[in-house]
């Protein structure tokens, strides 16, 4: 790890804590609809912490500028600058904690009675399914329908210990096609590459809820933090075919060690930021075999995730026969690891994928399972939307 990726992870997971004088304590009323104004300090009835969504918006802006600006500047002042630059992840961080903060005010605007948080608030789906929808603008080209499914448990260790554990695997629904760009008479292109991909995927999201309020007499009511850990495996394996010459296997497995933190900014909203080392290992086959061979191991570019959710109630549990509620998620992702982003100008390679999405759970009264529904579209070079079914079972272990 150089000295820049380790000045990076500070910047990005060390936001500051800010305090104020002693606001004197009101009782709230226990109907959800009134239980947290937007504009004034409150204590939300179940939760013993209290928070003022408005101050807690505006600190989160203010750090979320300060990133995006510090990464901004250093990124243009150096001469070091390559794909994967750490530097970046200040950007992307900025940019989701800027959004964030911006989106949250007017949803704060547009619940003038205040919100409180969700008895039923979605996560990751126990067992989920979903495609990715494929095709391609580039003539004759042709990129499949990919399938995807994940394993996700919630198992509650005690009142302060969250632990989500996961085991997934993409496939591609077919191979893929790339064109020689070289035209043949006539007009059309010849297929120069021909792919199928495949991602393995294992690994836990353990939140470890901090104590409040951080041994401060009287916080500016910023809102409760969570520390996390991540650590991931993936094993990605392609074969390649380049053009009628015999089949070629280039394997990629990656272990993540991320750590991270998650701040309720107020009762519905959460900002998330992970940062941590990857270390990378290549397998590669000799043309015309797939039995791999294990390259050397390095470390890859710094990881960081940055994500930002809203909770959204349609109908709430108790007031119909049926729950309905939403979340919408926005995230920034900086890994390097496949190559997919979005490119500015002519800053090419250097910021990873922008993933908005919008889940909705629908749980019937008294049921101890739910049907999540999700679909998403990622902004990057190659992306697109995606879609997704999941089924949401009781979380295991302590009961809250």
């Amino acid at each position: 790890m150089s000295l820049r990726a380790l000045l990076c992870a500070a910047l990005i997971l060390v936001p500051g804590i800010a305090r104020a004088e002693d606001v004197p304590d009101t009782a709230w009323p226990r109907d959800g609809r009134a239980a947290c104004p937007a504009l004034t300090a409150c204590c939300v009835p179940d939760q013993e912490e209290c928070v003022h969504p408005a101050v807690a918006r505006a600190l989160l802006a203010g750090v979320s500028i300060g990133h995006f600006g510090a990464g901004l500047a250093i990124f243009a002042a150096g001469d070091g600058n390559d794909k994967g630059d750490p530097l970046g992840a200040l950007v992307g961080v900025g940019i989701i904690g800027s959004a964030g903060s911006l989106i949250g005010l007017f949803a704060g605007l547009l619940s003038p009675r205040g919100e409180t948080r969700l008895p039923d608030r979605i996560r990751r789906p126990t067992l989920s399914v979903g495609v990715r929808p494929g095709g391609s603008s580039t003539l004759d080209e042709r990129v499949p329908y990919g399938l995807t499914v994940s394993v996700d448990p919630t198992i509650r260790l005690n009142a302060e210990v969250t632990l989500q554990p996961h085991a997934g695997i993409a496939i591609d629904l077919g191979r893929s096609a790339a064109v020689d760009p070289r035209a043949e008479p006539g007009g059309a292109f010849s297929v120069g590459l021909t792919s199928h991909r495949t991602r393995i995927s294992t690994g836990a999201e353990l939140a470890v809820r901090v104590p409040y309020p951080l041994a401060l007499p009287r916080p500016l009511y910023a809102g409760r933090v969570e520390v996390r850990w991540k650590p991931w495996f993936e094993l990605r394996r392609r074969v390649l075919q380049p053009g009628t010459t015999a089949r070629q296997l280039v394997g990629h497995t990656a272990l993540y060690a991320a750590f991270g933190m998650r701040w309720h900014v107020s009762p519905r909203q959460r900002f998330t930021v992970y940062v941590g080392p990857r270390f990378d290992r290549l397998t590669y086959s000799d043309p015309g075999t797939l039995k791999p061979r294990l390259g050397p191991g390095a470390f890859g570019s710094l990881y960081t995730e940055a994500r930002w959710q809203l909770d959204i109630p349609f109908s709430p549990l108790g007031r119909r026969a049926t729950s309905v509620t939403g979340r919408l998620d926005i995230a920034y992702t900086h890994s390097n690891l496949d190559g997919r982003g979005f490119d500015v100008g002519a800053i090419i390679g250097f910021f990873g994928p922008i993933d908005v999405r919008f889940d909705l759970r629908i749980r019937k009264v008294g049921s101890p399972v739910a049907l999540q529904l999700g679909a998403g579209y990622r902004i990057a070079t190659d992306g697109g939307p995606s879609l997704t079914v999941g089924l949401v079972t009781p979380t295991l272990g302590m009961p809250r």
